[in-house]
């Protein structure tokens, strides 16, 4: 249907759009009308969220690549893939970030049909987009929190145990959450404007099951980010690994979506594209994160080879253990050029041979460290 057909300006027709217009005992129609601009909003975020789940399953690819190249170099199963607790963290969080870019995604149909409608569908799209949302939002919290637990009092480095505890109760939390609302309340998933989500007639559990979790992780990661940041340019002590990326750039993706939603709560205008752009910026909070991981290349989810996680094996040397472990010591002990220098050279050369024997030596203990 071309805008020309439609009504007032949207993709609709008669019938659809007075079933869209709101009655004073039911502000939650059955139907949203979408103009033709609005449905080139949505085809913006279907393609964010396309790239952003497209982003994840590369990223699951390669991480079952490296299953199957462990268990080809480490048959005996020396390896395991969740080692650390950021392990589990980052694994669920890519979990959810696939859940909440196929909420996205399902927003082809609305930018095909011209408008949003109540059914199966609909409440589909609802449940997936708010169980991603919803998951993100808490692991994002939860790595946030750990990272500055870590950095600050070494805390929790491995309690990798404490780590599912954590990411379970998570999934159980946004499973009964979702669950329920949809199980007790009648059209709990409905239109909401350009998408299917929690119906206006259910604010608080919009609140609470979604925004409150959201605006904390975004508040607690803009905290949390000030002393990493100081502590990664070098002022104080922190790992190498930059997991600071993850919630500030968390907080850039949520930050104009926040924005918008904070008018609309205070009764103020907002663009439909105003709301387009957030939501586009919150559609690539997975490719952005999966573009962290391999860019910072972190020791996490088997991504090292499994070939410098092997550690070589020291033979013993048949004349001496030190000749196999410090060569270099040995070589110049060896050395006639060495030894006929130490006889000849008066005391002034004395000092000058000294210091390179010093030079041998941390040379040597280096060699040996490494091994």
């Amino acid at each position: 249907m071309s805008a020309i057909d439609g009504v007032h300006g949207t993709l609709c027709n008669a019938q659809q759009y007075q079933q869209s217009l709101p009655l004073p005992n039911n502000s939650s129609p059955s139907i949203s009308c979408l103009t033709h601009g609005q449905t080139i909003g949505l085809a913006l975020t279907t393609e964010a969220s396309f790239l952003s789940l497209a982003s994840v399953i590369v990223v699951f690819f390669l991480i079952g690549r490296n299953i199957l190249r462990y268990r080809r170099v480490l048959p005996n199963g020396d390896w395991k893939l969740l080692q650390v607790p950021t392990d589990v963290y980052m694994l669920s969080l890519f979990i959810f970030d696939a859940l909440q870019a196929l909420g996205g995604i399902l927003d082809i149909r609305w930018a095909h049909t011209g408008a949003v409608t109540t059914g199966s569908y609909c409440t589909a799209q609802g449940i997936v987009q708010q169980t991603g949302e919803l998951g993100v939002a808490l692991i994002t919290l939860t790595l946030a929190v750990h990272t500055f637990v870590t950095a600050l009092w070494r805390v929790g480095i491995q309690a990798r145990g404490f780590a599912f505890g954590l990411v379970g109760l998570t999934c159980v939390f946004t499973a009964l959450w979702v669950g329920l609302g949809n199980g007790l309340n009648k059209t709990y998933e409905a239109p909401t404007g350009f998408w299917c989500w929690i119906s206006s007639h259910y604010g608080p559990e919009r609140l609470a099951g979604e925004y409150l979790w959201l605006w904390i992780a975004l508040f607690a990661s803009v905290i949390m980010y000030i002393p990493l940041y100081f502590w990664a340019e070098g002022r104080l002590s922190v790992d190498k690994e930059k997991w600071y990326n993850y919630p500030l750039a968390y907080s850039l993706v949520v930050l104009p979506l926040s924005i918008a939603r904070w008018s609309q709560f205070s009764h103020k205008s907002v663009s439909s594209a105003a709301t387009f752009f957030g939501d586009s910026m919150y559609s690539l909070s997975g490719a952005i994160n999966v573009f962290l991981f391999l860019a910072v290349r972190p020791q996490l989810l088997l991504f090292t080879p499994p070939e410098e996680s092997i550690e070589p094996e020291i033979e013993p040397a048949r004349n001496s253990m030190s000749s196999a472990i410090l060569p270099d010591t040995a070589a110049y002990n060896q050395s006639p050029q060495a030894t006929r220098k130490g006889l000849v050279d008066g005391s002034g050369k004395q000092s000058r041979n000294s210091a390179t024997l010093s030079r041998v030596s941390s040379r040597s203990r280096s060699v040996y460290n490494d091994i």
